[in-house]
């Protein structure tokens, strides 16, 4: 059980958590925020023990507590310090013995999801998405891209849209189809002005994201081709737990969970149909790993009924063990 005593009054009166059937949602690129785990590290002897044993070479502790902002956006930076806080509190959750019945992640937050599942040890998902983020980092380089989300548009308008504006060498694709009313689309600037363009001609709103690199494109072709090789070093095992993968948007892994994690670096993130999927599979409680209930808002997004439990903080992770106990 929790290391401190709970507290008197928690968050969830109004949510009952035992018996039902949870699936977490480990959260991506975007969700990260400076002194993230640093509640944690000052109020865990667990989370003290895992941030102060982590392989030197990954910064981590440095750049998850003392990092600004500036220095966190750099995605070289963020994926390992998102990672290394969604696997500290997936190791404290298993600590007070609350295992989720399904898992799945949003972009970088599907290896999170994979170490839940048992598919990767700590230390290879911790030095994966070290990898993964440098080498995405550079496809970034020399380019210049950006991403803007639509707001309540379809896929196949979209895609007709790109074609349009689209030619071998400068292209926009699709980058995530989050919920019916948000789909982000990343890619060549001077292409987006184009599409951007003949969106508001017909009435369309988009949103520009804090995001510059074009991330699940081909212009990650490099990162793919760095991330096939890089995994020829890591053991992938079976996953104890489904997983649901953003490229299919479904918990059929192909067969190679390897092949889909390469390409789920230069493809759609289908991460509406995941959770589609799980709730049609009987997932009647999200727990959303990650900060500023981004997951919850797009969650609630693809089905207002379903019931998002956010855990940013110390607090919220004591509250949550207080109601499972209960």
């Amino acid at each position: 059980m929790c290391e401190t005593k709970l507290s008197e009054k928690h968050k969830f009166d109004n949510e009952n958590i035992r018996g039902r059937k949870i699936g977490y949602i480990y959260a991506g690129q975007g969700s990260q925020v400076p002194h993230m785990g640093l509640d944690f590290y000052n109020s865990s002897i667990s989370a003290k023990k895992f941030y102060d044993s982590v392989d030197k070479s990954l910064d981590l502790k440095r750049l998850s507590f003392e990092a600004d902002e500036d220095e966190l956006v750099k995605t070289e930076n963020t994926q390992v310090v998102l990672i290394g806080f969604q696997v500290m509190l997936t190791k404290l959750f298993n600590e007070n013995n609350i295992v989720p019945n399904a898992v799945c992640g949003l972009s970088i937050g599907e290896y999170g999801a994979l170490y839940c599942s048992g598919v990767l040890n700590e230390e290879d998902v911790l030095k994966i998405s070290k990898f993964r983020g440098t080498e995405m980092s550079k496809c970034s380089e020399g380019i210049n891209t950006e991403m803007y989300a639509i707001i309540n548009s379809s896929e196949q308008y979209i895609n007709a849209v790109l074609e349009i504006y689209n030619s071998t060498e400068k292209f926009v694709q699709i980058s995530n189809i989050n919920s019916k009313e948000q789909i982000v689309i990343s890619g060549d600037k001077d292409v987006l002005e184009k599409v951007k363009l003949h969106l508001k001609k017909d009435g369309v709103r988009y949103i520009k994201l804090k995001v510059s690199g074009a991330f699940h494109t081909a212009y990650m072709d490099r990162a793919a081709e760095s991330l096939e090789k890089y995994f020829k070093t890591i053991e992938f095992s079976e996953p104890k737990i489904p997983v649901y993968y953003n490229v299919t948007g479904s918990k059929e892994d192909e067969g190679n969970i390897k092949n889909l994690m390469v390409k789920q670096v230069k493809s759609t993130v289908r991460f509406e149909d995941d959770i589609k999927n799980m709730i049609e599979d009987g997932i009647d409680l999200f727990i959303e790993i990650g900060f500023n209930n981004i997951i919850k808002k797009i969650v609630r997004k693809i089905n207002s009924n379903v019931q998002v439990i956010s855990i940013s903080s110390y607090e919220d992770f004591k509250d949550l063990v207080e109601k499972f106990y209960e």
